[in-house]
């Protein structure tokens, strides 16, 4: 048996490995995209969704056994893993709108499209390849066995090639997705991030406390502080570091939350750039947080998270974590009183002194901020 065929079970228990531990951590990311695939509700629930990463890290146990009979259980259940990925996303290619895929927990893009089905072929494809070497009575580890220096060479060859290959391609993605003006704005944003809140604080003699400070982008490159953002209206910041399922939920929900909450301005503030998301083309109040600054120096969590910021910059509220969370969060708020501070008549005094008086008033009812 051809020794390179180890390759098909160790880039597939590899493969296992990734999805599994990025799904761990957020079984709700795992919920939210079985229910965006329009799986029945004896699939698409939260016990699944907790299992799912513990069943594929025992698959990629199971492709690395050295026992014949282990790595055929592995290989077979490898072919209908894989197979039920490949059936899911090519279904998922036929609805409108087209839903995304946390299949890798918050690795990669989770937009389902050609590309995706592509690779879930090409993983099948491996599967099958797998169990062939199981039928013939191999194991991954026999074939690792049977390995001469030259055969280890290639392997490690090919682990670098691969490794390098997904190194060009993602920094390459990443900067077509920005686009060259957004890379370099990127860096702009970063050279003048401001010092903490909480510090500034202290110096001023104020008592210290959570203070939302850092720098958001809009769509049109130009820059606004948090704090001078907070500082024309209460906002509720809704802030989202991935393209997972919980994230897709939280954009069909935002209309409705801002609906509930006419008082507060309502901000969706991501971590990647916003604007190549379809359904974000043409939606208000979008911001880019680069470098995930705004989002560490709230100490947001899983995302999405949610935080309340009155006109004086501090966090009142949150961070809360998860679709739901936030949606508690937005029902109680709806009906509460806005916390001391909120709509301070000096706040907002203080915002027009800073505020140049002609700048023009945005759709999303955020002054739009003075040029860079």
């Amino acid at each position: 048996m051809l020794p390179a065929l180890a390759l098909a079970p160790l880039t597939l228990a590899a493969v296992l490995v990734l999805s599994g531990l990025a799904k761990l951590p957020d079984s709700r990311s795992t919920h939210s995209m079985m229910t965006l695939l329009r799986l029945p509700g004896v699939v698409a629930n939260a016990a699944v969704a907790r299992l799912l990463p513990w069943a594929e890290l025992t698959v990629a146990a199971l492709l690395l056994t050295p026992w014949r009979w282990t790595f055929a259980l592995g290989s077979l259940a490898a072919v209908l893993l894989f197979l039920a990925f490949w059936v899911l996303i090519a279904r998922a290619m036929t609805f409108d709108p087209r839903p995304t895929c946390a299949c890798f927990g918050r690795v990669g893009d989770h937009r389902i499209t050609g590309r995706t089905v592509i690779r879930n072929t090409i993983l099948l494809t491996l599967a099958l390849v797998t169990a062939v070497v199981a039928l013939l009575g191999g194991t991954a580890t026999g074939l690792l066995a049977a390995f001469d220096a030259g055969d280890w060479a290639w392997l490690l060859l090919t682990v670098t090639l691969a490794a390098v290959t997904v190194l060009v391609l993602g920094t390459r993605g990443d900067q077509g997705a920005q686009g060259p003006q957004a890379g370099a704005f990127s860096a702009h944003v970063t050279s003048q991030q401001p010092g903490t809140a909480t510090s500034a604080h202290k110096q001023a003699g104020t008592p210290a406390g959570p203070v939302a400070d850092g720098l958001l982008v809009d769509r049109d490159l130009e820059v606004i502080a948090v704090g001078r953002l907070a500082a024309q209206q209460a906002q509720l910041l809704v802030l989202a570091d991935c393209w997972c399922g919980s994230t897709m939920v939280t954009i069909d929900r935002l209309p409705d939350w801002r609906e509930r909450l006419p008082d507060l301005g309502v901000q969706l503030v991501h971590t990647h750039v916003p604007w190549k998301e379809p359904r974000l083309h043409h939606l208000p109040g979008v911001w880019w947080d680069p470098g995930a600054r705004v989002y560490s120096d709230l100490q947001a969590g899983a995302s999405p998270a949610a935080v309340l910021v009155d006109t004086r910059g501090r966090v009142m509220d949150g961070p809360v974590n998860g679709v739901e969370a936030i949606e508690h969060l937005v029902a109680r708020l709806s009906t509460d009183v806005l916390p001391s501070g909120a709509g301070d008549p000096a706040a907002r005094a203080r915002a027009e002194r800073v505020t140049a008086p002609d700048a023009p008033v945005r759709a999303d009812g955020v002054r739009a901020p003075d040029a860079p």
